[in-house]
């Protein structure tokens, strides 16, 4: 047997050789199967990269190495992604947690108190991360849950479980199909963006991803726009509607809000200096 250190090598070699992926992200991949494996923090396999790895982990490893070479995403492989610092459950039927989402977070966590009573609803949750990320923070808010996907509320309930949330409620709805209540001081969205025509859909990584989460009709455009047409009836006066939206939509989601009165119109930057986020406050 060999050890921590032979194995990320060992994987990230294998990966960045058969998934033509760059060297940082194929050692990435290494290094999140090695702590999936070994159930270890990326600051105890540091310290620890000359211990050896045991035959029963190794074949652990293996297998979770071939699945992906045939581009099945760590994530599905897992079944699990982390998203603002906790693991969540994670299955082909939602999507893959972003790190740039989390930027949705710290604007409502910057913007509101976190002891004030919210109602919040996040629409097309998914797996439930944003959700379930805001209803830990703000214990004494109201959060709607709603996908029109039942096997997305069915991955976002069994989150709402493991989190143990109790201000929490899930609804299956077509966007606002369903939705009743239409006194929400926050609504969030991180909705279908993507144009059908767009050639990154062809990546392995977004071909795994259930289209329905992705793509969107009108140049990726459609379901943003219904969600800000129809966003300030269900609003409270001030209330605030952020967006999630694609790299190159700044623009063209900023005249949406524009044209449907929406007033203090704020975007926001990604990790990347890229503008991803779009929200605006109800007249």
């Amino acid at each position: 047997m060999q050890s921590i250190d032979f194995y990320r090598k060992k994987i990230g070699a294998e990966l960045q050789e058969l998934l033509n992926m760059t060297p940082r992200e194929a050692n990435l991949e290494a290094q999140f199967i090695l702590q999936f494996v070994l159930k270890e923090t990326f600051s105890q396999l540091i310290i620890q990269r000359s211990k050896t790895v045991s035959k029963n982990d190794v074949h652990s490893m293996d297998l979770i190495v071939k699945q992906r070479l045939v581009n099945i995403p760590l994530a599905y492989i897992f079944n699990e992604w982390d998203f603002y610092g906790k693991t969540y459950y994670i299955t082909p039927e939602t999507l893959i947690p972003r790190q740039d989402t989390e930027l949705m977070i710290d604007i409502l966590l910057q913007s509101n108190n976190k002891e004030s009573q919210l109602n919040i609803l996040d629409l097309g949750t998914g797996s439930g991360v944003i959700g379930l990320t805001l209803a830990q923070h703000f214990s004494c808010a109201q959060v709607t849950l709603s996908d029109i996907s039942s096997s997305a509320i069915k991955v976002a309930e069994i989150n709402g479980k493991n989190t143990n949330v109790k201000n929490v409620q899930f609804i299956h709805s077509d966007w606002f199909e369903s939705i009743k209540h239409n006194n929400f001081d926050i609504i969030v969205s991180n909705p279908p963006y993507i144009a059908e025509t767009d050639s990154h859909l062809l990546h392995p990584e977004l071909l795994a991803q259930p289209r329905i989460a992705l793509v969107s009709e009108m140049s990726g455009l459609k379901d943003i726009k219904h969600i800000v047409q129809n966003a300030k009836q269900y609003l409270n006066e001030s209330g605030m509607l952020i967006i999630e939206h694609g790299y190159d939509q700044a623009m063209m989601v900023q005249d949406i809000f524009i044209a449907n009165d929406f007033n203090n119109i704020a975007q926001h930057k990604d990790i990347n200096g890229v503008i991803r986020i779009t929200s605006g406050i109800k007249i």
